[in-house]
């Protein structure tokens, strides 16, 4: 008796649900801001004279050594636009799921720089500009509170962010003494093109990192008006919790007066000498060691290779809001869609 309960339990609740169940396509694009508390650290590249020949993406700053001024900059990547396409399964009218695939870009992320040539007299002044895009797709749960009879109703989705695609771009723009004459009348002219400093007057640089596979939290409530069977149109609240883990950094760009100091690039007349693959490519790893192929802890490392550095973790959350339209797709919804097209 008691397993004819369950058998008939489950029957009753498969056909409910096949009679209410309905695919979804959702379309959304809003804003998010860095969420409620803004302070995670944001990364760019390392604008430190007192130490040129040490390349790494660091947490970003606004820095002026003339004025004796240090202060970080918070904010996330998370910050900016984003559009989304999702497809969905609602089982009944109070549960289901949603596959969302998400693009995002940043808003921009800058900073300044005033750091003395130190040991010279002069100083450098750098701006930096930094931005993100990604690609992530979102699983999530689906929970609706959808009567029978009303057009509007509040609902909930709930589940992870799966990055799967994307980059972190930073743009340096650099001026500083083309040439200068140390300290005192009669010192040795200094040019600041050549390694380790690798600037002219005006030198631009990007820097490229790429993330790995990370996993994040997200969700929205928002309401729902349902002005016709097979369509509503909402307004949600969300947000979502992520972490980026860094991958590799390339510098892509460093030009310095118009010549690209690259390795690949060929420099006319050897005015210049060009950075090496260690100083243009970065490898992360989670720990260094002694065979790490990094300068500051193996002075046999290799100059050829691409130099191996402490992963970065750059901040993703963000608080939003999101506008779109659902569709609801059932043989009940599309005949009840036809019918009205009939009698009009």
């Amino acid at each position: 008796m008691k397993k004819f309960s369950i058998l008939f339990i489950v029957i009753a609740l498969v056909s409910i649900t096949s009679l209410q169940a309905q695919f979804t396509i959702r379309l959304a694009g809003g804003y998010a801001g860095p969420g409620l508390q803004n302070n995670e650290s944001v990364l760019g590249p390392k604008v430190d004279p007192s130490t040129p020949q040490v390349d790494a993406l660091v947490p970003m700053a606004n820095i002026n050594d003339s004025a004796k001024t240090y202060k970080q900059v918070h904010g996330s990547y998370g910050t900016g636009a984003n559009v989304t396409l999702g497809v969905g399964y609602m089982f009944n009218k109070f549960i289901g799921i949603d596959l969302g695939i998400s693009y995002a870009h940043s808003a921009d992320i800058s900073s300044y720089q005033v750091r003395q040539l130190s040991p010279f007299p002069q100083y450098l002044y750098a701006t930096t500009t930094s931005f993100s895009y990604a690609l992530a797709i979102a699983p999530s749960l689906v929970i609706s509170a959808a009567k029978t009879k009303w057009k509007v109703y509040p609902y909930g989705r709930f589940g992870i962010i799966l990055p799967v695609a994307g980059k972190l771009t930073d743009n340096l723009s650099i001026n500083t003494p083309y040439q200068t004459t140390y300290g005192q009348p009669g010192g040795s002219p200094i040019d600041f093109r050549n390694t380790p400093f690798f600037l002219g007057t005006h030198t631009n640089v990007q820097l490229v990192t790429e993330g790995e596979i990370s996993l994040g939290f997200g969700g929205a409530v928002g309401v729902a008006y349902r002005p016709l069977p097979f369509m509503n149109v909402f307004v949600e609240l969300n947000g979502q919790y992520l972490n980026v883990k860094g991958k590799s950094s390339t510098v892509t760009r460093w030009d310095v007066d118009g010549v690209s100091v690259l390795p690949t690039a060929s420099t006319p007349g050897g005015t210049t000498t060009t950075r090496s693959v260690y100083r243009t490519q970065i490898n992360y790893v989670d720990q260094l060691t002694a065979q790490s192929n990094n300068a500051q802890y193996n002075s046999s490392y290799d100059p050829t290779k691409p130099k191996q550095d402490a992963r970065p973790v750059s901040p993703g959350s963000n608080l939003g809001f999101n506008v779109g339209v659902t569709f609801f797709l059932s043989k009940k919804t599309l005949k009840k869609k036809d019918d009205s097209a009939a009698k009009k």
